[in-house]
């Protein structure tokens, strides 16, 4: 298996390819040096989370496809889109169940409080 470094390089390297973009192009898109593209792409420095944010929104891939070897399987624009509304769908319903978990926890405490006496009707 290969250094994450030398698979984000590679990684970035290709999708800059796909997309017939340059370093300055790049740095120009994202808001810092082409230095530190080419730092990238060599292994000298790693980016950043908020850096690996802006390249995947100026490039239109996903995160895990320029760092996690099990995510690279990424093609064109129209993956990311599913990709990204699956993960918008799981945190949608993620949170449903929270506020269904808290309502039913109100709803059991307002019980309680009436059962109590507590509550007038």
């Amino acid at each position: 298996m290969e250094s994450g470094q030398n698979f984000f390089a590679r990684q970035l390297r290709k999708i800059m390819k796909e997309n017939k973009i340059t370093q300055k192009e790049l740095a120009e898109k994202i808001g810092i040096t082409q230095t530190m593209i080419s730092h990238w792409l060599v292994g000298i420095k790693n980016p950043t989370l908020t850096s690996l944010k802006k390249i995947s929104s100026a490039l239109n891939v996903p995160i895990s496809y320029l760092i996690d070897e099990n995510g690279s399987n990424y093609k064109n624009g129209e993956e990311k889109k599913n990709v990204d509304n699956n993960d918008i769908n799981k945190e949608i319903l993620d949170r449903l169940k929270d506020v269904e978990f808290k309502i039913l926890q109100l709803e059991n405490d307002f019980l309680k409080f009436k059962n109590a006496g507590r509550l007038d009707d």
